[in-house]
């Protein structure tokens, strides 16, 4: 039980780590310029240029 209880810690741990790598790579505006096109693609943001968009 104890090597399972390690290895579940050792997940949480690389898990916190990759969450605030992520968040400080989200913080720099290069990188957020590309990931924030997927936004578009996804169709969550809807620009005046699209022709869905409706006033």
């Amino acid at each position: 039980m104890k090597r399972f209880e390690r290895i579940l810690i050792q997940l949480a741990l690389v898990h916190f780590i990759l969450l605030v790598a992520a968040q400080f790579l989200l913080e720099i505006p290069s990188f957020k310029l590309y990931t924030n096109k997927s936004i578009y693609y996804e169709g969550v943001i809807r620009t005046t240029n699209s022709p869905l968009w409706k006033p």
